[in-house]
């Protein structure tokens, strides 16, 4: 009797122990298929220019040039960004991306692959020539029935060559394909690697955005003069590098950066010549960036060679716009060093105070992170 008392009671807890696995199993699956079905739908729109379709030639001449109908019809980049975003789909795990036609009225939610930026700066050192070329994206979703951006991921990335000969336009071109063609290129490492934060946000949401961001005098005289010229343009650069940063270090729902807040809109243009322009909802929070210069100094100096110290110099300002709350208002700087040999004539010093703007952004970022005010007031209620 004793044996089979113990065997019933070993009986009764193995069956205990298998109902409670397959209870967690059923609520884990619930759970599971519950998040599944909360996923919203998402249409693919399709490859965007920013700006006046008018304007598109002049704004993006190489992307425009390079943008012309393949094979099958359609433009070059609408076809590789329709294609990687196809092969992809289970990646944007967020939401519930989906292909084909759909009415406007029926499918609010689109997603659209926008150029923002284009820069093509070509300069020549000595004996040879340099190229850098800059390519700011926005990775969007877009509400087609109120004409609003839903929440933006912005994608910066460059390509530095140099060589004997004077790069051409034709040079340009060959050299921009490759960086936003095939799986492993620039562009769709950049989106892949943010795959998993691209979502449609709540209406409840807090939101962030760059809002702010003027260039000092002292930071002039290390732009290239295409730069010099359009600070403006450089400020677009220096907003959407900054955001993609802090989205890829702290994850939150950002708004895209607007030239002029009291006119927040942005114009794209769609690879079928559809132009549509979407209003930029005014955001729970800001970021202000005051880029104030660049600074050098000379380390050390031997016979052969010179040690050079480049600083970038910045303030930050992270605010709520609505009641002009300030949670950050701090000075930045950081360093890096060039080495610079004594049969070296000249130097080319805008990618050195780049990669100490870099540093600063980072520094920034930390620092948003550290000051427990910002962190849990803004940076939290922002997260994806």
């Amino acid at each position: 009797m004793g044996k089979c008392t113990f065997q019933s009671a070993c009986i009764s807890r193995l069956v205990s122990k298998a109902c409670k696995l397959w209870c967690a199993i059923f609520i884990f699956t619930s759970i599971a298929a519950t998040a599944e079905s909360n996923k919203q739908d998402v249409y693919y729109g399709g490859f965007a220019f920013c700006g006046k379709a008018s304007d598109a030639d002049k704004n993006f001449p190489i992307a425009s040039s390079l943008n012309t109908p393949t094979d099958d019809g359609t433009p070059f980049l609408g076809r590789v960004a329709r294609e990687f975003f196809k092969k992809n789909e289970d990646r944007f795990s967020r939401m519930n991306l989906q292909f084909g036609s759909a009415r406007r009225e029926d499918t609010p939610l689109v997603l659209a692959l926008a150029l923002t930026d284009e820069k093509v700066l070509r300069d020549e050192f000595n004996d040879f020539h340099k190229l850098v070329i800059q390519l700011n994206f926005e990775i969007l979703i877009l509400n087609f029935k109120e004409l609003e951006v839903v929440s933006s991921q912005p994608i910066c990335i460059e390509f530095i060559d140099a060589g004997k000969e004077p790069f051409d336009d034709a040079a340009v071109s060959e050299r921009m394909k490759k960086m936003v063609e095939g799986a492993d290129s620039q562009l769709f490492t950049a989106i892949l690697a943010k795959a998993e934060q691209i979502q449609p946000r709540s209406k409840n949401q807090c939101t962030l955005q760059v809002r702010q961001v003027s260039i000092g005098e002292k930071a002039l005289p290390f732009l290239p003069e295409l730069l010099r010229q359009d600070t403006n343009a450089y400020a677009q650069t220096v907003a959407q590098q900054f955001g993609s940063l802090l989205t890829s270090k702290v994850g939150v729902a950002l708004l895209p950066y607007a030239k002029d807040e009291l006119n927040a809109k942005m114009a794209l243009v769609f690879s079928d010549g559809s132009a549509v322009q979407f209003k930029i909802p005014a955001p729970t929070f800001a970021v202000d960036l005051d880029v104030k210069g660049f600074k050098k100094v000379l380390d050390k100096s031997t016979d052969a060679e010179s040690l050079w110290i480049y600083g970038a110099f910045l303030d930050i300002r992270v605010y709520e716009p609505e009641f002009n709350i300030v949670y950050l208002d701090a000075p930045v700087k950081y360093g890096v060093s060039k080495v610079v040999p004594a049969t070296q004539k000249s130097v080319d010093e805008f990618p050195v105070v780049s990669e100490a703007l870099k540093g600063a952004f980072v520094s920034a970022i930390e620092q948003m992170q550290k000051d427990k005010n910002t962190n849990e007031k803004v940076l939290k209620k922002c997260a994806l």
